[in-house]
């Protein structure tokens, strides 16, 4: 926003257009402006701002050094060409400027969204971590641009059912919000700084085939729900310890790999 572009010849319109593959899709434009020059007494800086030859906003005099967005509030569609004109005012002695643009295009997925249970609980986890990952938008769609880390399942609704944070930079406690995630198949949260015990709500993922917490500073015994599970072959329980420092009378404890 500290720098903005001008019309060539200073007494012409600012003009820029793109025309859609359909004239059916939809845009939504969000024009920024700010005032980067210091106007003497005897100047001024005012426009209108035209679509299509039509009046889409104006007139505006952008603010010296802060930001003024003009944004359509409803989809533009039903038109082979978009144009738009910066035009100065009969009284403005300074041509249009604009500072910057974005245009976004409406895509329909056919994809479902993720089951909003999971997304409460995964944005939770990310909170509860401050995870520092570029998870945007829904978690599971579209495919292509699943969250880093996730894996889901599409049969009906989408679930989110692999949970992958290994070096992370994880530290306190493992978060009840991980039994949210009740599809969850699969669970690393290895390589961490996680402490504190083996929570009894991770018994509750009747799902989970793997879990692993190698490499983390968990204390204590392994609740009897999983060692059960582990025994049976319905879980692959990963717990080495970093240091083992635990209490020799618990039978079921943090077994190496």
């Amino acid at each position: 926003m500290s720098t903005a572009a001008t019309p060539i010849n200073a007494s012409a319109p600012f003009q820029f257009y793109w025309g859609p593959d359909n004239v059916d899709d939809k845009f939504y434009i969000y024009m920024h402006f700010s005032e980067v020059e210091i106007l003497a007494e005897n100047e001024t800086r005012t426009f209108n701002i035209f679509m299509n030859g039509k009046l889409f906003y104006g007139p505006l005099t952008p603010g010296y050094l802060t930001t003024n967005t003009i944004y359509a509030k409803s989809a533009l569609t039903g038109a082979t060409r978009y144009l738009f004109s910066l035009a100065k005012t009969g009284t403005s002695t300074l041509p249009p400027i604009i500072n910057a643009m974005e245009i976004y295009k409406v895509i329909d997925f056919p994809q479902s969204e993720t089951e909003q249970d999971d997304v409460d609980a995964i944005t939770n986890i990310k909170n509860a971590y401050g995870v520092d990952r570029n998870w945007q938008g829904d978690p599971c769609g579209p495919v292509a641009y699943i969250w880093e880390g996730l894996n889901c399942s599409y049969d009906n609704t989408p679930r989110i059912t692999s949970l992958n944070l290994s070096s992370s930079g994880l530290t306190g406690q493992i978060s009840s919000f991980i039994s949210e995630l009740t599809m969850l198949q699969y669970l690393d949260l290895s390589n961490n700084s996680l402490s504190g015990s083996l929570p009894d709500f991770l018994t509750q993922l009747q799902s989970l085939k793997v879990l692993n917490l190698v490499n983390n500073n968990l204390t204590g015994p392994v609740p009897g729900g999983l060692v059960e599970r582990s025994k049976e072959g319905s879980l692959s329980l990963r717990l080495k310890k970093k240091s083992i420092g635990l209490n020799a009378s618990l039978k079921y404890a943090f077994f190496p790999l």
